[in-house]
């Protein structure tokens, strides 16, 4: 009999219990999507970075002779140890407008599974001397290309034509980027390629020579226990960079984001839950004031108050078994496509879609327990009650003057229904907090999503727009006298303006904390690459100090004033120490600027550029190109404008994601809104047919409720601005990196766009309440007993 009252009360009320169930299912398909998406991530990097012997440790020389690599074995924690050639070359195309890189990448033919190894998807490796090699799979796939085609690339204003012998992944470029300017991968532009050594020694002229080193540590070593060793050994061949796995670019993106998939997928399920289980409680609570009657029958007749509370928990227990289970077959599902985005971003073989009844169980046992914790709140009133007062109506409450009534004129400004709503706020302040609370996150949830998306886009626009102002960058495959080289681009057709700028690698020291890092040698008065301050002021480059990037005066510890002690292998004595002169934000990369007289004079070297920026018409780009693709020391020709125009692209399909996560918003803030009304309307629907019986129209009587829910959730927006910034503020600390920095920011769009949503999710809330007003039976609810 008790289980025929549930299924009958739950279907009379049928929409705030599907409510109900749908803010668990939304919290539980992120939690199951999410960790799934992380355990098929983390399962295919382990197995591909096992297999195919993913290095520790990573160095970049100017140039070393392959001979010596051995003498690094030598160091106590050093296992095995690769010498590479590793290069950037143009692919040219028929097309001058189209920038098409390639890394090329030696290996040794005699044990090509060695160290980063390269798992074979198609075709086979070349010969040791045939000029042939094996492409990344995705740029084959981007560009129409399959094994046996050829290509033709620029290497030292040259064209040499390579056969494509096959296609092929290694872990160290699972996330392929250019560099730290270009952190969204696009296959069809840039991908890398694997040439036997032998080639890539000929082509380049580098007999005997490599400038790439990868090596492992041995069990019980840390990479720190090695690399004072390593740097000592390799300082002599001019070392650039030496950096850990986890700094690795592309390791270090896909470490992050199964970072964040793991806090995301704690800290958002968590939250619908507890909301669920809020609108649970008051629902339940709400129930059993309702039927005080009923359960005094019930007790009457010999039902025990273990039995009755167990009726009650049933509730709980549908809700918390229903929205488990929904919410995991969804998250399962969106896993799957979670998973296939994420192949799109990063080639990993092997990365497929799992089940996982492990997180598909522990969903609805936590949607079980907090639904069953819930009921219990609100149902415990039951074993307190005897079955003669239950049987009684209760005692009328009587309330003092609220006391926003004293204060002059803000009592005179509500109508008779105005005036009831401020009044049952007043009265009812758990559920008016429950309800505050509820638009509160539904407006910072939307407020916070729209603000991720423009701080993305701002910070690609911030960068691409104010800080490198340039249209061309033409980079050298050698350092080149800087002055001659800005005036052979200068005399370029089209070219407004041409700056050098040198690329410096270096390492700075402070206390204890060093810092491998690139420094930009600019201009004195660049007008090309102009760094911003927090103001979003234009930076001038002191002549006799250093300009740091937040994240690098972070990681030293260091700010304006303290004296760093900088190594380069482009100085001519070490150690030189330099003083900071500024801290600026960055928010792609992370570099040092120092003016290029002071830096040159400090490093004892003539002045030289490793590229030039230019300023060009736009119809004089796609000549420009063409006109230095050929050239002897041009690497690479990077068109900032397609840079914008990728990033664009994918910001196109990223948007939609975002109006997913705030459709979820949405309806979560009609969860709450309508609970929370459908209850009020329940307590107070004989004050609410007494007013129509007095003549007040059915719109009238909405009004009591409507202006409640509508002052609530005024002041539920009002609280959740600054949570955003608060969120946001939260977000930017923890998600930011050497690779990029996460702004700040909450534009005024995201917060108009997120009251439009809040005001949505109200109106829909309020709309089906008044529905439910215009049918309240007058007659059947005055005729109930008091």
């Amino acid at each position: 009999m008790l289980g025929k009252k549930m299924w009958r009360d739950v279907w009379e009320n049928k929409t705030a219990y599907l409510a109900c169930i749908a803010v668990i299912v939304i919290g539980l398909a992120t939690y199951t999507s999410m960790l799934m998406a992380r355990d098929n991530l983390l399962a295919a990097r382990e197995s591909f970075y096992r297999e195919y012997r993913f290095a520790d440790g990573f160095a970049r020389v100017r140039a070393m002779p392959l001979s010596q690599v051995d003498r690094l074995r030598e160091i106590p924690g050093i296992g095995e140890v690769q010498g590479r050639l590793v290069e950037d070359v143009r692919v040219w195309t028929a097309n001058p407008a189209d920038n098409v890189y390639l890394r090329l990448i030696s290996y040794d033919t005699q044990n090509p599974r060695s160290l980063n190894a390269v798992k074979l998807s198609q075709g086979s490796f070349p010969g040791e001397r045939d000029e042939a090699m094996v492409v990344a799979y995705k740029f084959l796939a981007a560009n129409g290309l399959s094994p046996g085609d050829s290509l033709t690339v620029i290497i030292e204003g040259k064209k040499v034509e390579l056969k494509i012998a096959g296609a092929g992944q290694s872990p160290e470029y699972i996330y392929a980027m250019k560099d730290a300017q270009n952190i969204f991968p696009d296959p069809r532009t840039f991908e890398v390629a694997y040439v036997p050594y032998p080639v890539m020694e000929s082509l380049f002229g580098q007999k005997g020579l490599i400038n790439d080193v990868a090596f492992t540590l041995k069990q019980g070593y840390a990479f720190d226990d090695v690399s004072p060793y390593v740097r000592t050994e390799l300082e002599r061949y001019g070392l650039e960079t030496l950096y850990p796995r986890k700094d690795q670019p592309s390791d270090a993106i896909l470490s992050q984001e199964l970072e964040q998939l793991n806090k995301v997928s704690r800290s958002v399920p968590l939250l619908f839950l507890t909301i669920s289980s809020i609108i649970l409680y008051i629902m339940l609570k709400r129930l059993v004031d309702s039927q005080r009657g009923l359960i005094g029958i019930m007790k009457a007749f010999g039902y025990r108050n273990e039995e009755v509370l167990r009726h009650y928990l049933s509730y709980g227990l549908i809700v918390g078994v229903a929205g488990g289970i929904l919410g995991g077959l969804l998250g399962a599902a969106l896993s799957a496509s979670m998973t296939a985005i994420y192949r799109e971003y990063f080639s990993l073989p092997g990365l497929t879609g799992r089940f996982s009844w492990e997180y598909v169980l522990s969903g609805v046992m936590a949607a079980v327990g907090f639904s069953l914790f819930a009921a219990f709140q609100g149902a415990k009133g039951v074993l307190k009650l005897q079955p003669v007062e239950a049987m009684r109506p209760p005692v009328p409450v009587f309330n003092r003057r609220f006391w926003m009534e004293k204060i002059p004129g803000f009592w005179t400004a509500f109508t008779v229904q105005g005036r009831m709503a401020v009044r049952n706020i007043a009265r009812n302040k758990g559920r008016s907090f429950f309800t505050w609370i509820g638009t509160v996150f539904t407006f910072t949830i939307m407020a916070v999503l729209w603000s991720l998306t423009s701080a993305e886009d701002f910070m690609v626009m911030e960068q691409f727009t104010k800080v490198q102002k340039y249209d061309v960058k033409i980079s050298f495959s050698k350092p080149l006298p800087a002055d001659p080289a800005a005036r052979e681009l200068q005399r370029a057709g089209g070219v407004k303006r041409a700056e050098p700028l040198a690329e410096v690698p270096m390492s700075l020291e402070y206390e204890y904390r060093k810092k491998d890092v690139v420094a930009l040698a600019l201009e004195p008065d660049s007008q090309l690459f102009t760094p911003l301050d927090k103001a979003g002021n234009p930076v001038r480059i002191p002549a006799d100090g250093m300009v740091l990037s937040a994240q690098i005066a972070d990681s030293l510890g260091a700010g304006v004033g303290d004296v760093i002690r900088v190594e380069s292998p482009w100085a001519k004595e070490l150690p030189v120490f330099v003083r900071v002169a500024e801290v600026v934000p960055q928010y792609l990369g992370s570099n040092v600027y120092m003016n290029r007289e002071a830096m040159f004079r400090l490093l004892g070297q003539q002045e030289a550029a490793t590229s030039v920026l230019a300023a060009v018409d736009p119809g004089s780009v796609a000549g420009l190109k063409d006109a230095f693709a050929e050239a002897r020391w041009v690497s690479t020709i990077e068109d900032k404008r397609q840079m914008i125009e990728k990033y664009q692209q994918l910001m196109a399909s990223y948007s939609s994601m975002i109006w997913v996560m705030d459709l979820m918003a949405v309806v979560t803030g009609f969860a709450v809104v309508y609970n929370s009304s459908v209850i009020s309307l329940a307590e107070r629907k004989r004050e609410l047919a007494s007013l129509r019986v007095l003549g007040l129209r059915s719109r009238e009587v909405t009004e009591v409720i409507s202006l409640e829910q509508w002052l609530l959730a005024v002041a539920g927006i009002a609280g959740g601005v600054p949570l955003t910034y608060g969120v946001n503020w939260a977000i930017s600390r923890s998600l930011s990196s050497d690779l990029y920095s996460i702004p700040a920011l909450t534009p005024l769009s995201a917060l108009f766009l997120a009251l439009a949503g809040t005001v949505l999710a109200v109106w829909l809330a309020q709309s089906w309440v008044a529905w439910k007003v215009a049918k309240l039976d007058i007659v059947g609810v005055l005729k109930e007993r008091e």
